[in-house]
């Protein structure tokens, strides 16, 4: 039996597309939740990026540890997109057996010095649960879900107001309407998302203009925004972030351009999109979409 040694993430390009590869891959067998899909670990890896290695060089190198056999196929991975508290594990299914290890070198090593850690996972994984339970770590409270569409049931936009339309980044590249939308409407300051950050997120290997869309006035201005991911070969996306300006809430801009993302998607030949709501107003716009399928995540937390 092939012998499994870990190191830290090294910032090389075969180091994140073997975990890329991983979650895709993780995808086509278990074709159940599981791990991240790609636009997370896109977003991890490019979103802001500068912004966290001119706080901290090593930033990535310490806040990801990969798990490689003998001839360096990756099986799993650990990874902390805030390198504070929180961390997810990330496994190939034939080496859930791995999970273990992985979960004592979290505590060991990663989280020396911390008061606590907190990972989110999804409800059906007993299997994870065990093992959280084991190391004596906390259901704390249901955090949030995890939304699942089939794009064969959407044939049909919704209809706006005729003073407005959607259309994608590609189609305009307004640099500067794009980042204050999405600026208010998560509430963020100037120096967390601004062109340095959009710069850096467009970079990402997953993603496309041709896939970033928003509803528009008729005077240029961005309402409502969403953006796919799309593992082309499991024919799935991931729709993330979605949102919408706090003047134009509840008025259905973003239900209007999350539908038309899901017909074009099917166009494309993607027949699933995964879509995960964490805040109320969000879970009940994922619902009015009739999700096909949906998984619940729970929080757990291990105090020091």
């Amino acid at each position: 039996m092939m012998k499994i040694h870990h190191r830290n993430y090294s910032g090389y390009k075969k180091d994140y597309f073997d975990m890329r590869n991983l979650l895709i891959e993780s995808y086509r067998i278990y074709k159940k939740p599981l791990n991240w899909w790609i636009g997370r670990l896109d977003n991890w890896r490019f979103a802001g990026y500068t912004q966290k290695i001119r706080e901290e060089l090593t930033y990535y190198q310490k806040n990801a540890h990969l798990w490689r056999k003998d001839n360096k196929d990756l099986v799993g991975f650990f990874i902390s997109e805030n390198g504070k508290e929180y961390f997810e594990l990330q496994i190939h299914p034939s080496y859930r057996f791995l999970e273990d290890e992985m979960l004592q070198w979290t505590i060991e090593h990663w989280a020396r010095g911390k008061k606590q850690i907190v990972t989110n996972i999804y409800a059906c994984d007993r299997s994870r649960i065990r093992l959280l339970e084991k190391y004596k770590f906390v259901r704390h409270e249901l955090v949030g879900v995890d939304y699942r569409y089939d794009t064969k049931n959407y044939t049909k936009d919704i209809d706006m107001n005729k003073s407005f339309h959607i259309e994608t980044f590609s189609e305009n590249y307004d640099y500067e309407a794009k980042i204050e939308t999405q600026r208010v409407a998560f509430s963020r300051d100037k120096s967390q998302l601004n062109r340095e950050w959009l710069e850096t997120k467009i970079m990402a290997p997953g993603y496309s203009s041709d896939w970033d869309f928003a509803v528009v006035s008729s005077e240029g201005k961005q309402v409502a925004f969403c953006v796919a991911w799309l593992d082309r070969e499991n024919k799935i996306a991931e729709i993330d972030p979605v949102g919408t300006h706090p003047d134009y809430r509840k008025r259905g801009f973003a239900k209007a351009v999350i539908t038309n993302c899901f017909i074009r998607l099917k166009q494309s030949g993607i027949e699933k999109v995964q879509i995960q709501g964490f805040s109320e107003a969000g879970k009940n716009l994922y619902n009015s979409l009739k999700p096909a399928e949906t998984y619940e995540l729970l929080e757990y937390k291990l105090g020091f």
